[in-house]
């Protein structure tokens, strides 16, 4: 399967996420899982979210269910632990409370499947990944839950797989087209040294922080605005002055609105964020910063590791596989696209 091209030899965490909802996550972490099987990799499995049900629970259609090998260790709650049919030895309790129950951690004895959950929070997921590879895990995949990117954190994991699909879009056209906005997003640039030390700075302090230009260098002004939420910066009374402001660095979420309160700098204005799982800009405002001449990147860059694409959507349509794949390749670039399906 042409899935074999995610090249898996130096990754140690891999997380998938979906850009839509039943876009094909499922299938492709059971492709991935015995890839790796394969190559006698110890692998640990987790989600943020549940994965593995039978049903959806919204929708109450069909899933995937997930498949593991023998050996494999699983991160869920006590209250789903013995839904699947794969035989599992409770290994340890990881302290980690759900509405499911207490998550545990697991080893599989005889393989089948299982259901992945209780798991949310990003502290949960490090302190999971790290347990499953202090009991012997050389490859950890942590199922990202479509509309909780938090997954693909570059301080999580080493990379990520999207998937994608028909779901997205009736037409093949529109469906790479929302395929192409994901993939911008994650490939926002990695800031400079310059840029990196003014969001290390606003990190450090739990604040907005600004650079502003002197003597060729960004001297940072501490803002006492702390919340990429509710900030404004231009009203802080720390803010030096529209003219003389260069950048800002903040370490929430970013949002339309506050991308649409920074239009208005003058040309060449920087925006610095953690990552692309901390963007949530929408397409046409994104455009407009960039009309306006200026940038947003990142502080760590997440590592696409491949693009899955599943042609059947769920609600019973299906668009052309080999041209779906082509039109999503296109715009992926050199990053590998395969599908699910083949």
């Amino acid at each position: 399967m042409a899935l074999q091209r995610v090249d898996l030899g130096r990754v140690r965490r891999l997380a998938l996420v979906g850009i839509a909802k039943h876009a094909g996550k499922t299938t492709a972490l059971n492709e991935l899982i015995g890839q790796a099987s394969v190559h006698g990799r110890k692998l640990g499995l987790l989600s943020i979210g549940v994965d593995g049900e039978r049903n959806d629970a919204i929708m109450g259609v069909p899933k995937p269910e997930v498949r593991v090998p023998a050996g494999a260790l699983v991160a869920s709650a006590g209250d789903v632990l013995t839904e699947g049919t794969a035989s599992l030895r409770i290994v340890e309790s990881t302290g980690i409370g759900s509405t499911l129950g207490d998550v545990y951690l697991a080893e599989v004895q005889e393989p089948g499947t299982v259901v992945l959950a209780g798991v949310r929070y990003q502290e949960q997921v490090s302190h999971v990944l790290t347990r499953m590879e202090a009991l012997g895990a050389d490859l950890c995949f942590i199922d990202g839950a479509f509309d909780r990117m938090m997954a693909a954190h570059p301080l999580l994991t080493d990379g990520v797989v999207l998937a994608t699909g028909a779901v997205v879009a009736k037409t093949v056209q529109e469906a790479a087209q929302k395929s192409l906005f994901f993939l911008q997003r994650f490939a926002l640039p990695q800031a400079d040294a310059e840029l990196a030390m003014l969001y290390d700075l606003a990190a450090e302090k739990g604040a907005l922080a600004v650079g502003v230009l002197r003597e060729d260098r960004l001297e940072p002004v501490l803002l006492r605005q702390t919340s990429s939420f509710t900030a404004n910066p231009q009203n802080d009374p720390h803010w030096p002055g529209q003219e003389d402001v260069q950048a800002l660095a903040v370490t929430g979420a970013v949002t339309d609105r506050l991308v649409q309160m920074l239009e208005g700098m003058p040309r060449g204005f920087r925006l610095v964020l953690s990552d692309a799982t901390h963007f949530f800009v929408s397409l046409p405002v994104w455009r407009k910063f960039l009309r306006r001449g200026h940038r947003i990147v990142v502080r760590r860059s997440v590592n696409v590791l491949g693009v899955a694409v599943n042609p059947y959507a769920v609600q019973g349509y299906r668009l052309p596989g080999r041209e779906l794949v082509a039109a999503i390749q296109a715009a992926a670039g050199g990053i590998p696209v395969f599908d699910v399906k083949e």
